[in-house]
């Protein structure tokens, strides 16, 4: 277990003790509070869909951390957090662009490589029966290439599968986001338990991934409390 498990450990223990079950927290975040820093975990409902633009989503309470005491965590309201919009619809959309034209792109190359190998490369067997056969065969009297034959009944299936293997290409590239993410976070708090000294860079860098993480939740800045 690493330490932003543990977090959300302590999170899910205060969800349990004060009966607020259908609530879940978000990744661990930080927060500065009058020159002080604290592990924050905002709180959402279980069905909020979190990724979704435009869900516009308020984090209702967070859980505040010492990280120098783990133990000592509260929960508040979070009416006193100015959860501004404070995310750029352009750069939403630009995002949103991003991630369409890649899809797009990944899936018409994944899905030419298969079609050109089904067409253009043969197992060893094959080239053997083509040079003695053809490569035509007669289906309901007609002469049909054989591996046009092949591509025609398994394009379909050919499809999904490219459109599942694009989907864990994009799910493994946001985990590789989490990873950096984890080594700025660990990396803040060490500095802060060391000598007190708030990165608030390195701060404005997590924000900037947890703002692209989490589309659907509105004011990730107004919860590290620090500007854009």
């Amino acid at each position: 277990m690493n330490n932003l498990d543990s977090y959300l450990n302590i999170a899910n223990k205060i969800i349990q003790n004060e009966k607020i079950d259908d609530y879940i927290p978000l990744y661990p975040m930080l927060r500065k509070e009058n020159a002080k820093l604290k592990i924050c975990l905002a709180l959402v409902k279980k069905n909020d869909n979190v990724w979704k633009l435009n869900s516009n989503i308020k984090p209702k309470y967070v859980v505040l951390i010492d990280p120098a005491k783990n133990d000592e965590a509260i929960l508040v309201k979070s009416n006193n957090i100015k959860f501004e919009t404070n995310k750029k619809i352009n750069n939403d959309m630009s995002k949103q662009k991003e991630l369409s034209k890649y899809t797009v792109e990944k899936t018409l190359e994944y899905k030419n490589y298969l079609i050109n190998d089904i067409k253009n490369e043969k197992l060893p067997i094959q080239k053997k029966l083509a040079k003695i056969l053809g490569e035509d065969i007669r289906i309901n009297g007609e002469i049909i290439n054989i591996n046009e034959y092949i591509l025609a009944n398994c394009e379909e299936q050919i499809k999904e599968k490219v459109d599942e293997l694009v989907n864990i290409v994009i799910s493994s590239k946001y985990q590789s986001i989490t990873y950096y993410y984890n080594m700025i976070f660990e990396d803040i708090l060490i500095k802060y338990k060391d000598n007190k000294y708030i990165d608030q860079d390195k701060m404005k860098l997590c924000a900037e991934i947890m703002n692209y993480y989490y589309d659907g939740v509105l004011g990730i800045y107004s919860i590290f409390n620090i500007e854009e």
